[in-house]
């Protein structure tokens, strides 16, 4: 019986698609302050799922600072989810402190939004367009510092240049 039931949940298992609108959150930051996803729309989001005790979340954080840190003004928002859950959440703000990371950093020591994601493992990002629309998802760590592993970035960003240079003026 418990056989049968495991089959049947994981027989509907569907992973997220791309082309989909992504799952909304809501998710304290360090300061436990409510940021939810929609609170973005309009911008492109980096949205990064990680751990403290994972080796290649640490190794891809720089290159996530990097990535930031250029394309902050260009309307890119960099999201990072730590699943790290209640007994570790104390791990967080010195892991942060440690790689000077100044992006936003948000705690799911429930693993509500890991769930609705439906993640592989860690480290793991998706790329979310202006309208909410899932663009890109990666298993696995990137250097995203390298253009190569930025096209769908960088080409969702200058899309967003041009729709908003095209746009009648606000009246």
């Amino acid at each position: 019986m418990a056989f049968g039931l495991v089959w049947i949940q994981s027989s509907k298992y569907e992973p997220l698609t791309v082309g989909k609108i992504a799952p909304e959150f809501e998710l304290p930051d360090l300061v436990d302050k409510g940021v939810r996803l929609s609170d973005f729309r309009g911008k492109v989001v980096f949205l990064n799922f990680w751990a403290t005790w994972c080796k290649p979340c640490r190794e891809e954080m720089p290159s996530m600072e990097i990535l930031y840190k250029n394309f902050e003004r260009d309307g890119l928002v960099v999201l990072a989810i730590s699943i790290d859950r209640v007994t570790t959440k104390k791990d967080i703000p010195p892991f942060v402190k440690s790689l000077n990371l100044t992006f936003p950093i948000l705690i799911d020591s429930w693993g509500q939004t890991d769930k609705r994601y439906k993640l592989m493992g860690v480290p793991e990002t998706y790329i979310i367009d202006q309208q909410g629309v899932l663009r890109e998802k990666v298993i696995g760590p990137r250097d995203w510092t390298i253009l190569d592993n930025l096209q769908t970035l960088t080409g969702l960003l200058k899309a967003g240049v041009k729709s908003a240079r095209a746009a009648p003026p606000a009246r």
